[in-house]
């Protein structure tokens, strides 16, 4: 059945390019000319960076109402984002470029918001949601130069939205859905979600407010192994979102940047066979609870030569799980002060300085860190150069010391060229950098480590990678990356001793990611792209090797917006060897708009053949789902 959907994809996309490559040339796809700044830490022009930055507009979530941020991660080549087709409770893995969670910076506007005192020092995308984002810019390859530590495979940089010139104004958005999984289909409401937005500006006042409730149950986190399914596990996630800026004047503004973020969520575990000592799913009545607040200050002043950012921020985390009373607290402050300076219109450099202190508290049946002696800080100057040829030729180069409390010092560098050509009147850029990161060990590993392991050290990567961005007439836009990886002293667990160890070693991974987007009329717009990963078996786990994703999105009326997209995810192993198979999801969005785009009503249905697979072993998938949902503009 696999195989006969691909093929069925494959002849369609071929039928459809076929026939709207025919078609008359009517609009230019923003390309190359897009600005980003994510790349730099300052805006600039797409063209001008040495790197793909995948871009995920305003336009594309409007879109796509009723998806959250992590289904439109995933659309993106090299991101692999591991339980998002599972329970909304379910852990989720965050695979780039056959990286970990660990490995990948994530920032909202431009502030790094991984948690240092979790397990993988990650920050869950569930804490977000879709309507208070302008945007999302996905950067791959080490990035520690300017995002220090994490920045080794990826970035992803959540830009939130920006407030309207008017006085007043906002959205409200509802929702309402199935949640069922292919054996056990129900139809009935069991996922939904209520997101409140209001903004505008008061004289030199702006603000953004943003209430947003969601929730889901109908389905079990444990896959049962019987005709008897197990207790369903819910899900419940309420956030508030407050962003205030005052412009002072021109030149200066400062701002305030706040969040509450509560969520609570059922799971299963699994027990063990006495004989064979195989893993087994298993019902459990277990709960988690996570508590995050976050306050920052910001300020902005920009003069005639560049720009200096100010950003402060202040993390702390409260998560407990039950009935096992394990107990987990943490606070990160810290800030991160950079200033732009252009000497002229082709020759820029960026020096900054980032430090943060962190504490926490843990208590589990396995390890205890006690208030005040899980304490960490570090502190970190850096420096970026930036020079655009006028004949195209440009040129990234910076370097970070990374001066930490526990293991001494880390020194990062990166090197990116890139050239623009002109063939023809198309746009073509080449590319190349050799870059380094750094992956420092969580509080939670550094302060529950064995006495006679003296230091945990911090993971260090390289990354080469090359590649071409080619905008062929008004229409298409093809990219191409190959990349390769090194980890040193990569951070593993001992199963013996349950504890965290450095792997001393050198572990490769390489691959390629290409994309290509066609822009057939006003109407009609194909994009596919693929992804391949090279590394260890033993390190492929849940990775697949092989990722394919096309989606055609299609103006139905002027007002009527829908899109039909095909995954295929390659099989791959999960823990202890288990063989997960390969599976693919064929999706269709439709929304419509009334009373000039003021009132908007949406609809999916995902995973439409109801395919039956497995992300994580033992564990549930979503099957056929539906949902229906309202938007408003006031």
């Amino acid at each position: 059945m696999k195989k006969q959907l691909l093929i069925v994809s494959v002849l369609m996309c071929s039928f459809v390019c076929t026939h709207v490559f025919s078609q008359q040339k009517k609009e230019k796809i923003e390309s190359l000319n897009e600005i980003v700044v994510t790349a730099t830490k300052f805006e600039t022009n797409k063209k001008n960076v040495g790197k793909i930055v995948y871009k995920i507009t305003q336009e594309t979530i409007e879109n796509n109402q009723g998806r959250t941020v992590v289904d439109l991660l995933n659309d993106v080549p090299g991101v692999e984002i591991n339980g998002n087709f599972s329970t909304k409770g379910q852990n989720l893995g965050y695979y780039i470029r056959g990286g970990r969670n660990r490995q990948v910076a994530i920032l909202i506007d431009g502030v790094n918001v991984n948690d240092p005192s979790s397990f993988n020092a990650d920050f869950d995308l569930r804490q977000i949601d879709i309507n208070q984002i302008e945007s999302i810019e996905v950067l791959k390859g080490a990035s520690s130069t300017l995002y220090g530590s994490g920045a080794a495979t990826g970035v992803i940089n959540i830009i939130l939205k920006k407030s309207s010139k008017d006085s007043f104004a906002g959205t409200f958005t509802t929702s309402v859905g199935t949640n069922s999984s292919s054996e056990n289909p129900k139809f009935s409401g069991e996922e939904f979600s209520t997101n409140f937005n209001f903004n505008g500006t008061l004289g030199k006042v702006d603000y953004l407010l943003a209430l947003n409730a969601n929730g889901s149950s109908g389905l079990s986190a444990a896959e049962s192994t019987t005709d008897i399914p197990f207790e369903e596990d819910n899900f419940a996630r309420q956030n508030v979102l407050l962003k205030v800026n005052y412009a002072v004047n021109d030149k200066l503004k400062i701002g305030l940047l706040s969040s509450y973020d509560e969520f609570s969520t059922d799971f299963d575990g699994f027990d063990f066979d006495p004989v064979t000592f195989a893993s087994i799913p298993a019902d459990r009545e277990n709960n988690s609870k996570s508590v995050q607040k976050r306050v920052g200050l910001n300020a902005d002043y920009s003069y005639k030569k560049g720009e200096l950012k100010i950003r402060t921020f202040l993390t702390e985390i409260d998560r407990n799980e039950s009935p096992s009373n394990d107990f987990f607290y943490g606070e990160v402050y810290g800030f991160d002060v950079y200033n732009n300076y252009k000497f002229n219109n082709q020759f820029s450099f960026l020096v900054g300085f980032t430090s943060q202190f962190q504490d926490m508290i843990q208590k589990t049946s396995f390890s205890t860190i006690e208030e005040g002696s899980g304490k960490q800080h570090f502190y970190d100057p850096y420096i970026s150069f930036n020079y655009f040829s006028e004949s195209g030729f440009n040129l990234n180069a910076g370097t970070r010391l990374n001066m930490h409390s526990e293991y001494g010092n880390n020194f990062v560098f990166n090197v990116n060229p890139s050239y623009n050509f002109k063939i023809s009147e198309n746009d073509f850029k080449v590319f190349a950098s050799y870059s380094t990161a750094f992956v420092a060990p969580t509080l939670s590993e550094i302060f529950t480590k064995l006495p006679t392991i003296d230091e945990l050290l911090p993971e260090e990567d390289i990354t080469i990678e090359g590649g071409f961005d080619l905008d062929l007439g008004d229409k298409i836009n093809i990219n191409a990356t190959y990349f390769y990886r090194e980890e040193t002293n990569k951070i593993g667990f001992d199963p013996t001793t349950f504890q965290t160890i450095n792997d001393f070693g050198t572990f490769l991974a390489r691959g390629l990611e290409t994309e290509i987007s066609y822009k057939a009329s006003q109407k009609l717009r194909l994009l596919a792209n693929y992804t391949y990963i090279d590394r260890d078996e033993n390190l492929l786990l849940k990775i697949p090797q092989n990722k394919f994703f096309i989606k055609a999105d299609y103006s139905l009326f002027p007002q009527t917006f829908t899109s039909l997209s095909y995954r295929f995810v390659d099989e791959t192993k999960d823990f202890g060897n288990v063989d997960l198979a390969s599976y693919s999801l064929v999706d269709f969005f439709i929304n419509h708009s009334l009373l000039e785009n003021k009132v908007i009503f949406y609809g999916s249905i995902t995973n439409i053949f109801n395919e039956n697979f497995q992300e994580i072993a033992g564990f549930t998938t979503r099957g056929r789902n539906y949902n229906i949902g309202l938007r408003i503009k006031f």
